[in-house]
């Protein structure tokens, strides 16, 4: 199923509007507003809280319910918000800055949400135990960024979470849009070490049936349409999974410093390696969105399957 590489339609592509992590923690996390600012406008540039009105017309930032910035657990306590104003996206009637949104701690209420990220985990062994103690969330999310372009916003996005990371240490850390945990210390040496797609995607392997001598399998990358940018996949069989995921990493990577500038049928490779055939289409493996299918030629192409 082609899709027009050039369409304004972000349905069915698994664009996220919004852009959103979960920071997992062991105990009750606290942190103050005030060193959370200092630390978020060195990293990210000018930023400030947005304020709501008390009932007696004084401005009270958004997100906290006490002046230290730390509520009590019996308070009521709203989201907090802060703008961006270096990053400011334009609409038809106008520009708003960039915004980023902290929820306040909540107890953890459903962990098996969580069980297809650990199945997928190759990066970090202890995932599964860790994320099993955790007992309390806070979840970060952009606001008015969809119109950004893509490395813009998940640059941003990064910058952020660093800034919270700072003040408020994690012990595991939970990317929607790839469905995938990471240990919050290797995802910050990553982003140091420039590998900007560390948390924002991830490589899945599936068994798709076929024989005992004849094993099929998917391998997909998830994580890129969040941002706006087709993932890839690759059903096959007879081929070493480990080359797969590195083709399928430099593709990924390619497509994103780049953006969707491949047409189908185009070739990757060299004239001296594996030439891999592409082709928009709609995923195999949910969530549903379309992709980039891989083709490595006969043997190998298992041929797609139905979703």
């Amino acid at each position: 199923m082609s899709v027009s590489q050039n369409t304004d339609q972000k349905q069915n592509t698994g664009f996220h509007p919004v852009y959103m992590a979960e920071l997992l923690f062991k105990e009750r996390p606290v942190f103050r507003e005030e060193k959370l600012m200092e630390v978020m406008r060195r990293i990210t540039g000018n930023a400030r809280v947005l304020k709501k009105r008390s009932k007696d017309g004084a401005a009270v930032p958004v997100g906290t319910s006490s002046s230290s910035g730390a509520a009590s657990e019996t308070e009521e306590q709203e989201p907090m918000v802060i703008m961006h104003t270096e990053f400011m996206v334009p609409f038809e009637d106008g520009t708003v800055p960039a915004q980023t949104c902290i929820l306040p701690a909540q107890e953890i209420a459903d962990k098996k949400r969580f069980k297809g990220s650990l199945e997928q985990s190759w990066h970090w062994k202890e995932a599964a135990g860790v994320t099993c103690d955790c007992q309390y969330q806070i979840r970060i999310h952009d606001l008015f960024t969809a119109a950004l372009p893509h490395k813009e916003r998940l640059q941003l996005f990064q910058q952020a979470l660093r800034a919270v990371l700072e003040v408020v240490p994690c012990d595991a850390l939970y990317f929607y849009g790839s469905d995938k945990i990471v240990e919050p210390g290797a995802y910050t040496q990553a982003l140091q070490n420039g590998d900007h797609l560390y948390g924002a995607m991830n490589v899945r392997l599936y068994q798709a049936g076929g024989t005992e001598i004849r094993r099929e399998f998917v391998m997909d990358t998830v994580g890129l349409s969040s941002l706006g940018v087709p993932d890839f996949q690759c059903h096959f069989s007879g081929l070493d999974p480990d080359k797969v995921a590195q083709t399928l990493f430099g593709a990924a990577y390619y497509l994103f410093d780049q953006g969707d500038v491949i047409l189908d049928g185009q070739l990757l490779g060299t004239a001296d390696s594996q030439r891999w055939r592409c082709e928009h289409q709609e995923s195999i493996v949910s969530p549903r969105r379309y992709v980039i299918d891989l083709d490595p030629g006969a043997p190998y192409y298992a041929g797609q399957i139905e979703p």
